[in-house]
């Protein structure tokens, strides 16, 4: 199953289409570099969000989803003057085909 990437957030509808799509293209980059499913890294997250015990994995999952969401945010807000309580995240969802 493909992955949808988008971003969530209060100030999500700040970013631009062509930041939107940097950003995208960021995440996208790092989960192919590491040969990861997007909603596997997702669902990974979720657990350590939620305090339940990760399988090394699981844990290496998360590390990447940091990742991916750090190069977005960053490829997202390039052009913005500060960084601050900016409420951006990036999101994955199954792609409707």
């Amino acid at each position: 199953m493909q992955a949808c990437i988008t971003f969530e957030g209060e100030h999500v509808n700040m970013a631009s289409p062509d930041e939107i799509a940097a950003g995208i293209k960021a995440a996208s980059v790092v989960f192919s570099h590491h040969n990861a499913d997007p909603l596997a890294c997702a669902a990974a997250k979720e657990k350590l969000e939620k305090d339940e015990p990760l399988t090394r994995d699981e844990a290496l999952l998360c590390v990447i989803w940091q990742t991916a969401e750090d190069k977005a945010f960053r490829a997202v807000t390039l052009n913005w003057m500060v960084r601050g309580d900016t409420d951006i995240w990036l999101a994955v969802s199954p792609s409707a085909q």
